[in-house]
């Protein structure tokens, strides 16, 4: 008999919304399940609109539903109840899913996780190393009649749908309505590496793919560098098509990115109104520490997200306008060691090791911050 989540999981938190967030609660999960006492996560992947309009319209979320054990292993279990989120995880902010003239509601939260970068991506045989913004409208506007050539084939233009937070960034990007793509539609990231990666001619295919999906796929699809608009040329989102540092991203040159947002209700006082929904948010934004025996920033490095505290620009709005940002205590240094296996920063055990330039000795290495 199948697990109720609702009556046989203790503790239950439920979370809805973006693929994107699935791994690190995967590795919460499992220590959290642990604890006396345990708590519970429970997982619903529905796409980021979904997740805006779980906590914003407080709307069920339908199943399937997934939950992990002490080992980190996924099961499955089904509601004998209506299922109401505790979090929402969205790619996007909440207005790119619903408009909202007077912003967020002044009893939901926006909790700003790690930074995730969206990219243009073609077959690994193709000669195509970038796209300017303006080329990305006319192809995904415009489709066989889009005159930016080679990708003039329908057929081997591939989207994914309006609700996907990766199709409404990569709009908000290139000013276009992401329910208005032309092209193939494709299922999911998956289905989307698949149908790039295989398209033939590959010269004509072109994709859009999360860098967490595009940068495991390298050995088959290639990330084109990306123009945006009054930029004089293209970006990757790392300081070359083979690295893993996220550096232009970080440094604002690298245009379509923004923050994982975990939504929640609040209480009076302005906090998360179910506290241990709390807790899984400040480990995912960085303000409250992991659990013991989870190295969260290297996990994200791993997962070719960004933390906040790597980060040294920062946007309040959907591919908005760069402000300069200085995390409390920077990473940056430590996530280049594990994302790249080496880092030009200097090591340290305390800040007197440290240089007056990067006086900071900050998760082992000297940082200004």
């Amino acid at each position: 008999m199948a697990i109720d989540c609702a009556v046989d999981l203790t503790n239950p938190i439920y979370i809805a919304g973006s693929s994107a967030v699935k791994p690190f609660l995967a590795e919460i999960a499992k220590i959290l399940v642990t604890e006396s006492p345990p708590v519970t996560l429970v997982y619903s992947g529905q796409g980021s609109c979904t997740g805006v309009s779980a906590i914003l319209g407080g709307t069920p979320v339908a199943g399937p539903y997934a939950y992990w054990d002490n080992v980190g292993a996924e099961q499955a279990c089904i509601s004998s109840l209506p299922v109401v989120a505790d979090i929402g995880v969205s790619d996007v902010f909440a207005q790119s899913c619903v408009k909202l003239p007077g912003g967020l509601p002044s009893n939901v939260g926006d909790f700003l996780g790690p930074v995730q970068t969206m990219t243009f991506v073609v077959p690994k045989s193709s000669t195509q190393q970038s796209i300017s913004a303006e080329a990305a409208y006319y192809v995904y506007g415009f489709g066989a009649n889009s005159g930016a050539a080679p990708w003039t084939n329908e057929s081997l233009i591939f989207q994914r749908d309006e609700l996907s937070g990766t199709q409404r960034m990569v709009a908000t990007a290139i000013g276009m309505d992401a329910a208005l793509f032309l092209g193939t539609h494709t299922n999911g990231s998956g289905d989307m590496k698949t149908k790039v990666s295989t398209a033939a001619p590959a010269e004509g295919a072109i994709g859009i793919l999360s860098t967490d999906v595009a940068q495991e796929n390298r050995a088959i699809l290639s990330i084109l560098a990306y123009q945006h608009f009054d930029q004089t040329c293209g970006y990757y989102p790392d300081k070359d098509e083979s690295s893993n540092e996220k550096q232009n991203v970080r440094d604002g040159h690298y245009a379509i990115w923004g923050p994982l947002h975990l939504l929640t209700i609040l209480n009076n006082a302005g906090y998360p109104k179910n506290p241990r929904s709390a807790d899984i948010i400040g480990f995912m934004t960085g303000t409250k520490a992991p659990p013991l025996g989870l190295d969260l920033i290297a996990l994200e490095a791993q997962r070719h997200v960004v933390p906040q505290c790597a980060m040294h620009v920062l946007r309040t709005e959907e591919i908005g306008p760069l402000a300069s940002f200085a995390p409390p205590q920077s990473c940056g240094c430590y996530y280049e060691k594990v994302a790249n296996g080496a880092t030009g920063c200097t090591p340290c055990a305390n800040k007197t090791e440290c240089p007056s330039t990067a006086p900071v000795c900050s998760y082992g290495y000297c940082e200004m911050h």
